[in-house]
């Protein structure tokens, strides 16, 4: 396990899974929780996908619940109707490896600081290449390179928020952070520093991105919020109200005036700040929505505009509002769609025109 991790029931996915008629299976396993790689095979082609998954996740998770610690083997070997036998082999051996390779200099203008991934602390799992940590005893979130895959997306994460701070030059004030700067005027949770292998070292190459820790995502709070009486199935109410979808238009509408795209707007991509996470950053402590995730343009993507008209009525159909809200999110979701006027959907969600 990596050094300053914390334990997390194992979420295990099957890579390059070769199967033998009538002879073997085997396959790369990945402990997604807790960052590690195995090896699993099997003497027989019974057995699919799921069950290797599931074989190795209860035998890391039977392991560290018996001796309170990582496994020290990371091959699982298994017959059909015998014992299992477990093995240890170096991790460059099992670990599918990251080919592709991001590096990231400093000293170009806009830059962000950089950080050792060593300085991390509590490292613990939120997602697929996402972890919560601690960085000076700041609450964070850490986006990692975990495959191939990854290096384009954390390359454009940077570059979007690089373009955000130089879109800020003109209208920084002396003293503030040009971080709480983005976030109050484009909803953007920041990135605090680009996170290297080896800061001031031999090995400067980017293994991933620090940000501040902005809450759940609208989907997590869909799912673990109120009972809903709404049509759409297992769905939950959102507490959200129609000034923090203004907000959010807001942000995305400066988005647009600074040439930004987001790309793949959605709810998975919308944290909801706590209240008390703003409460010192001149909103009265009221809670915000705010974008995570510019890494990829999702596929048939229209345009941040119309993704928008969609959360928004995403966020209607979750919610306990009025009719009156209810009508004028709908409004501002259909101006949304259909021309990407920000300034009358900013007027359409005004609460002076209630008086």
């Amino acid at each position: 396990m990596e050094l300053d991790r914390i334990w997390h029931e194992p979420e295990v996915v099957i890579y390059g899974a070769v199967i033998t008629p009538g002879i073997r299976c085997s396959g790369q396993a990945y402990d997604l929780a807790n960052r590690r790689w195995y090896q699993i095979n099997v003497s027989s082609d019974a057995y699919d996908e799921d069950w290797m998954a599931d074989t190795v996740e209860n035998h890391i998770s039977t392991y560290y619940h018996t001796f309170g610690k990582q496994t020290p083997f990371n091959v699982i070997n298994a017959t059909a109707d015998g014992p299992l036998e477990f093995d240890t082999q170096p991790n460059h051996v099992i670990a599918r490896p990251i080919r592709e390779k991001l590096q990231y200099h400093s000293q170009r203008e806009a830059a962000i600081p950089i950080v050792s991934f060593d300085r991390l602390e509590n490292k613990v799992y939120l997602g697929r290449s996402i972890d919560r940590c601690r960085l000076n005893g700041q609450d964070c979130a850490f986006k990692r390179i975990e495959f191939d895959c990854d290096v384009k997306a954390i390359d454009r994460e940077i570059k979007s928020r690089e373009n955000l701070l130089k879109a800020l030059n003109l209208h920084c004030e002396a003293g503030k952070d040009p971080n709480s700067i983005m976030e109050q005027r484009f909803n953007v949770i920041p990135i605090l520093a680009v996170v290297v292998i080896e800061q001031d070292g031999d090995n400067d190459e980017v293994v991933g991105i620090l940000m501040p820790f902005g809450g759940l995502s609208l989907e997590s709070l869909s799912e673990t919020g109120p009972e809903s009486s709404a049509s759409t199935s297992g769905s939950r109410y959102l507490e959200i109200t129609r000034g923090e979808l203004r907000d959010l238009a807001h942000g995305v509408r400066e988005l647009a005036q600074a040439g930004v795209v987001h790309g793949d707007i959605n709810d998975r991509n919308t944290l909801r700040k706590p209240h008390e996470a703003t409460a010192a950053e001149e909103y009265q402590g009221q809670s915000r929505l705010v974008l995570v995730d510019f890494g990829d343009i999702a596929p048939e993507y229209k345009n941040d505009a119309f993704a928008l008209g969609e959360l928004f009525i995403w966020c209607k159909e979750r919610s306990s509002w009025g009719v009156s809200d209810q009508r004028k999110v709908e409004d501002a979701a259909e101006v949304l769609k259909e021309n990407g006027d920000f300034d009358l959907v900013l007027s359409v969600l005004d609460d002076e025109r209630d008086v």
